[in-house]
């Protein structure tokens, strides 16, 4: 008896608490763990940056430091952006030229993760910024359209220092492959020349992401990818379907963007990260049958 009753407890006791708060606010993040967990065991358990001979001992210093970095220097974005960052990283051709920008730093936390990333593997990193917050006069209005919710981001806001956002990535990662592009993006990005093979953009408004894709798009390599950490907003995921805009300012047709309107399915809710892709020739796509590419 005593056997059979000690066989139902777990039971018993998931019947008594699981209407309480507590349990079903913790029911509800376990989908949520258990993605990133298997996120992060594939970023561990393959093969990323074996191209540069990087090992699993390797990407798991690499994670612990994007940790740290969350928890110390305030952050916009969590590690496991940074982690996806990193593994894009990794897996770049050597042979590959280009560099890596992030346009948008606030205090630092994104570019101290990917400068350890960068000097691995002999990437310059572009930290551009106007180190004076937002631009205009006037607060914006930022809406989060499936999140039904908005704020209002107002000049000077998510404002780091040059000299604040140095001393983050020199204590936590490393200055040695970092550039700093200083001032509002419609000028301070025409000093950057070179390729880039991965771009992140956390520009806030859609006037600075138009500065920025004007810019930046005809650097990205063939099969390069830009991040955008404002998937969420449909001011900004328009402007990478504007196919007018594009041609006019751009010399090509928009790109598109995957994650619009609610990000990447980084988390069973709403996630900010969404991205678009220089691909190569057409000379690489497969023609592909009866929604083979579903099946498969």
């Amino acid at each position: 008896m005593k056997l059979g009753v000690a066989r139902h407890l777990p039971y018993l006791l998931y019947r008594l608490l699981r209407h309480t708060p507590p349990f079903r606010k913790l029911a509800s993040q376990i989908p949520a763990y258990a993605y990133e967990e298997y996120l992060i065991r594939q970023f561990l358990e393959s093969d990323h940056g074996a191209a540069y001979g990087v090992t699993r001992a390797e990407r798991v210093q690499l994670l612990r430091q994007f940790q740290q970095i969350v928890r110390v220097i305030p952050s916009g974005t969590p590690a496991l952006y940074h982690m996806l960052f990193a593994q894009d990283i990794l897996n770049m051709p050597p042979d590959l030229p280009g560099a890596v920008v992030e346009c948008g730093v606030w205090k630092g936390a994104c570019s101290t993760s990917l400068s350890l990333v960068c000097e691995r593997v002999g990437r310059r990193l572009y930290v551009c910024d106007s180190f004076a917050g937002l631009p205009g006069t006037v607060p914006h209005r930022y809406e989060l359209g499936h999140a039904q919710a908005y704020d209002e981001l107002g000049p000077g806001l998510l404002w780091g220092t040059l000299a604040e956002v140095q001393h983050n990535i020199a204590q936590y990662g490393s200055l040695a492959p970092c550039e700093f592009i200083v001032g509002w993006f419609e000028e301070s990005l025409r000093h950057i020349n070179e390729p880039i093979v991965l771009a992140f953009l956390d520009a806030d408004l859609e006037s600075s992401t138009r500065a920025c894709l004007r810019h930046l798009w005809r650097l990205l390599a063939e099969d390069g990818l830009m991040y955008c950490d404002d998937a969420a907003n449909m001011d900004v995921v328009r402007v990478f379907f504007d196919d007018g805009w594009w041609q006019a300012h751009v010399g090509c047709r928009s790109p598109g963007f995957v994650g619009l309107g609610c990000g990447l399915p980084l988390n069973p809710g709403l996630s900010t990260l969404g991205y678009t892709c220089k691909w190569g020739s057409s000379a690489t796509m497969r023609r592909v049958y009866n929604y083979e590419f579903v099946l498969t």
